[in-house]
Protein backbone atom coordinates (compact mmCIF):
# COMPACT_ATOMS: atom_id res chain seq x y z
CA UNK A 1 0.00 0.00 0.00
CA UNK A 2 2.97 2.19 1.05
CA UNK A 3 4.56 1.39 -2.17
CA UNK A 4 1.62 2.77 -4.21
CA UNK A 5 1.32 5.67 -2.41
CA UNK A 6 4.99 6.67 -3.16
CA UNK A 7 4.63 5.86 -6.68
CA UNK A 8 1.29 8.01 -7.45
CA UNK A 9 3.04 11.08 -5.75
CA UNK A 10 6.15 10.17 -7.85
CA UNK A 11 4.38 10.70 -10.64
CA UNK A 12 1.38 12.94 -10.04
CA UNK A 13 3.77 16.00 -8.36
CA UNK A 14 6.07 16.64 -11.41
CA UNK A 15 3.15 16.40 -13.68
CA UNK A 16 1.24 19.04 -11.49
CA UNK A 17 4.66 21.33 -11.85
CA UNK A 18 4.29 20.78 -15.90
CA UNK A 19 0.89 21.99 -15.60
CA UNK A 20 1.92 25.16 -13.57
CA UNK A 21 4.76 26.58 -16.04
CA UNK A 22 2.80 25.93 -19.09
CA UNK A 23 1.35 29.08 -20.55
CA UNK A 24 -2.38 29.35 -20.94
CA UNK A 25 -3.89 29.81 -24.44
CA UNK A 26 -6.12 32.48 -25.36
CA UNK A 27 -9.16 32.05 -27.81
CA UNK A 28 -9.43 35.69 -27.67
CA UNK A 29 -8.09 38.92 -27.63
CA UNK A 30 -6.58 39.60 -24.11
CA UNK A 31 -7.53 43.56 -24.40
CA UNK A 32 -10.15 45.38 -23.04
CA UNK A 33 -13.84 44.22 -24.64
CA UNK A 34 -14.65 45.82 -27.81
CA UNK A 35 -18.62 45.91 -27.06
CA UNK A 36 -17.60 47.70 -23.31
CA UNK A 37 -15.69 50.10 -25.06
CA UNK A 38 -18.49 50.82 -27.72
CA UNK A 39 -20.49 51.50 -24.83
CA UNK A 40 -17.80 53.84 -23.55
CA UNK A 41 -17.94 56.01 -26.18
CA UNK A 42 -21.82 56.41 -27.04
CA UNK A 43 -22.52 57.33 -23.00
CA UNK A 44 -19.16 59.56 -23.68
CA UNK A 45 -21.03 61.24 -26.34
CA UNK A 46 -24.25 61.98 -24.43
CA UNK A 47 -22.02 63.52 -21.58
CA UNK A 48 -20.39 65.44 -24.09
CA UNK A 49 -23.37 66.64 -26.25
CA UNK A 50 -25.20 67.25 -23.07
CA UNK A 51 -22.31 69.78 -22.10
CA UNK A 52 -22.74 70.78 -25.26
CA UNK A 53 -26.12 71.68 -24.90
CA UNK A 54 -25.55 73.99 -21.52
CA UNK A 55 -22.86 75.55 -23.54
CA UNK A 56 -25.26 76.65 -26.92
CA UNK A 57 -28.17 77.21 -24.05
CA UNK A 58 -25.45 79.87 -22.06
CA UNK A 59 -25.03 81.67 -25.80
CA UNK A 60 -28.43 83.22 -25.95
CA UNK A 61 -30.30 82.16 -22.51
CA UNK A 62 -32.59 85.11 -22.68
CA UNK A 63 -34.06 83.16 -26.00
CA UNK A 64 -37.69 82.59 -24.75
CA UNK A 65 -37.78 79.49 -27.42
CA UNK A 66 -34.86 77.74 -26.43
CA UNK A 67 -35.21 76.25 -22.99
CA UNK A 68 -32.40 74.45 -20.90
CA UNK A 69 -34.22 71.49 -20.97
CA UNK A 70 -34.38 71.16 -24.82
CA UNK A 71 -30.58 72.35 -25.69
CA UNK A 72 -29.45 69.64 -22.54
CA UNK A 73 -32.04 66.87 -24.40
CA UNK A 74 -31.22 67.25 -28.25
CA UNK A 75 -27.30 67.22 -26.98
CA UNK A 76 -27.49 64.49 -25.37
CA UNK A 77 -29.73 63.06 -28.25
CA UNK A 78 -26.58 64.09 -31.26
CA UNK A 79 -23.63 63.40 -28.74
CA UNK A 80 -25.28 59.66 -27.88
CA UNK A 81 -25.70 59.17 -31.68
CA UNK A 82 -22.18 60.37 -32.46
CA UNK A 83 -20.55 58.60 -29.91
CA UNK A 84 -22.38 55.62 -31.55
CA UNK A 85 -21.06 56.26 -34.77
CA UNK A 86 -17.33 56.81 -33.09
CA UNK A 87 -17.07 53.57 -31.48
CA UNK A 88 -18.37 51.46 -34.51
CA UNK A 89 -15.85 53.45 -36.65
CA UNK A 90 -13.20 52.22 -34.17
CA UNK A 91 -14.67 48.76 -33.71
CA UNK A 92 -14.12 48.40 -37.20
CA UNK A 93 -10.48 49.90 -36.83
CA UNK A 94 -9.98 47.12 -34.22
CA UNK A 95 -10.47 44.39 -36.10
CA UNK A 96 -7.94 41.72 -37.75
CA UNK A 97 -8.08 40.22 -40.77
CA UNK A 98 -6.21 36.96 -41.07
CA UNK A 99 -3.97 37.17 -43.95
CA UNK A 100 -4.76 35.23 -47.04
CA UNK A 101 -2.49 32.16 -48.01
CA UNK A 102 -2.46 30.65 -51.15
CA UNK A 103 -1.95 26.89 -51.31
CA UNK A 104 0.89 25.47 -53.58
CA UNK A 105 0.06 24.32 -57.09
CA UNK A 106 2.49 21.77 -56.73
CA UNK A 107 5.16 19.51 -54.63
CA UNK A 108 7.83 22.14 -55.88
CA UNK A 109 6.02 25.06 -54.58
CA UNK A 110 5.21 23.14 -51.62
CA UNK A 111 9.49 22.03 -50.84
CA UNK A 112 10.52 25.80 -52.11
CA UNK A 113 12.26 24.67 -55.10
CA UNK A 114 10.32 27.56 -57.47
CA UNK A 115 14.18 28.33 -59.33
CA UNK A 116 14.25 24.73 -60.76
Amino acid sequence: MKKLTLWKIKWILPFFFLLMITASLQAQETGPLMMKQELGYTLGGGVFGAGLGVVVWFMDPLNPSVTLKSTVKNGFIAGTALGALFGFYMLQNAIIVPSESTLPENLDQLLGKDDL
